[in-house]
């Protein structure tokens, strides 16, 4: 049976996450519509945890284009494989949050393509990956991106999610920045807004050529035990 350690930094994701949840979930309950409530809930976590992100401010955090590369890529090949998996199960639109739709463009990639990603890496990868890292980094990663991906309720999306999770945080501990895990989620997040997926998705000469280049620099990347990230 795993022990888990419930230390200070996982005593902190769970009071944060809760009062993050809070706030967006009273912001939905009084009538704000679409992401409005994610942009909100998200900004108020950033506030209350500026400390943290002053320490981080100090670390260094080079942008490598290798980086950026590698998630372009993996993004492809994750959001082809959820889209399939949602043709397949017949469920509801899995890129963009039906909630987006009551909301402007602009806010919508506010929310989720910055603040969201921002908040979600002070949480998780920040508080309950380092809480958890007395376990060995490996089952941290393991546990929190899981953690990560239940937290999106919804099954797709949860494991698409999960294996974004262990993305960030080879990411974090490799670079020892939030920079680092917050510049691949604003990557791969504002990508989904993009018709660059729709567009490939609709010829399927192009899908398979982005498909053979994506799985070849990923596993180039892997091939490397990350060294071009």
């Amino acid at each position: 049976m795993v022990k888990i350690t419930v230390n200070e930094d996982v005593k902190r994701f769970l009071i944060y996450y809760t009062i993050y949840r809070i706030c967006g979930q009273l912001c939905s309950l009084i009538g704000i519509p679409g992401l409005y409530p994610n942009l909100i809930s998200g900004l108020c976590l950033i506030l209350l945890c500026s400390p943290f992100l002053a320490k981080d401010q100090k670390k260094g955090f080079i942008v490598r284009r290798e980086l950026i590369l590698f998630t372009i890529s993996f993004f492809f090949l994750t959001q082809y494989i959820s889209v399939y998996l949602t043709d397949i199960f017949h469920n509801s639109k899995f890129i963009m949050n039906q909630e987006a739709e009551k909301s402007p463009i602009l806010v919508n990639a506010a929310a989720a393509g910055i603040v969201g990603p921002a908040a979600e890496e002070l949480l998780f990868r920040r508080f309950l990956y380092e809480g958890l890292k007395p376990m060995g980094k490996v089952k941290s990663s393991l546990i929190s991106s899981v953690i990560f991906g239940l937290c999106h309720r919804q099954v797709i999306q949860g494991i698409y999610a999960s294996l974004w999770g262990n993305v960030f945080c080879f990411v974090y501990e490799k670079h020892q920045s939030l920079k680092a895990p917050f510049l691949v989620h604003m990557i791969s997040n504002l990508l989904s807004f993009s018709p660059i997926l729709w567009i490939s998705l609709n010829h399927v000469c192009f899908t398979v050529c982005i498909t053979f280049i994506s799985a070849w620099i990923v596993c180039l990347a892997i091939k490397k035990k990350g060294e071009c990230l």
